[in-house]
């Protein structure tokens, strides 16, 4: 599984637990994942990727969508493309 399956099925089966959703890659998730979805995920990335994220330094571009938040875990953690 690569990382924006790993980071979909996340969102779809931990995040969004109300509702059902298949998200595509580019899909916006303002209103799909809230404030501190976006934090419970970011812990969830350090955990499932092994690095430390600094808060600061994250945008809401880097978690605007499942590929934007693949793309930010990859330079993040030094991960290359699968």
């Amino acid at each position: 599984m690569n990382i924006e399956e790993r980071v979909k099925a996340h969102i779809e089966t931990e995040l969004v637990l109300d509702r059902k959703v298949d998200l595509g890659l580019d899909e916006n998730l303002a209103g799909i994942v809230d404030s501190s979805g976006v934090l419970e995920l970011v812990i969830w990335v350090e955990d499932a990727f092994g690095f430390s994220a600094v808060i600061d330094q994250i945008t809401p571009e880097d978690f605007a969508s499942v590929r934007r938040i693949a793309e930010w875990i990859r330079r993040s953690s030094g991960k290359p493309s699968d």
